[in-house]
């Protein structure tokens, strides 16, 4: 079981590299848009859908490292009330009952849109650029499929922690 986890922790740390790089492209890409438009008068056709492709990216595939560093927004207001034991267990719960049945459900539904843009060859319409639309998707299905396990072994530690601490006392 800590080989698994040990090895979802691991892969969550390698797409939050590739968050990183996401956003280094996105950086490079909007540094080059705005030489060619104002230097040169030469505005680019892909700008705009490498800004939010870029964008969307960065995010979903740092989300499951996030979670694994405990940088995730939370509201204490009423668990600083409770004791340490029952808040780890209310945290185990949450993560394994709620949170990773929605975010899988999410991922699941991100694989069958990156099927269908795969088979149907789908294109984003707003642009001139017109890019292929599932490597987007598959990005995002990844990372939603990553941040639903990365919260499992979270809800795990937070159990085992629990059940640690009261059979040390």
């Amino acid at each position: 079981m800590n080989t698994l986890m040990n090895l979802i922790d691991r892969a969550s740390t390698l797409l939050a590299w590739g968050s990183r790089l996401a956003l280094v492209a996105l950086t490079g890409a909007m540094l080059y848009e705005v030489i060619a438009r104002y230097v040169f008068n030469a505005s680019t056709i892909w700008a705009f859908d490498l800004s939010y492709m870029a964008t969307g990216t960065a995010f979903v595939l740092g989300i499951a490292w996030t979670a694994k560093v405990d940088g995730h927004v939370r509201v204490d207001a009423f668990s600083r009330l409770l004791p340490p034991r029952l808040v780890q267990r209310l945290h185990g719960a949450v993560y394994l009952l709620l949170m990773v049945p929605v975010v899988a459900l999410m991922a699941h539904h991100g694989w069958l849109r990156t099927l269908r843009a795969w088979h149907t060859n789908e294109v984003e319409m707003v642009s001139v650029w017109a890019p292929r639309m599932w490597p987007l998707y598959a990005l995002i299905a990844i990372g939603l499929s990553l941040f639903a396990c990365q919260l499992a072994v979270d809800g795990v530690r937070q159990l085992c922690t629990a059940r640690t601490t009261e059979e040390s006392r």
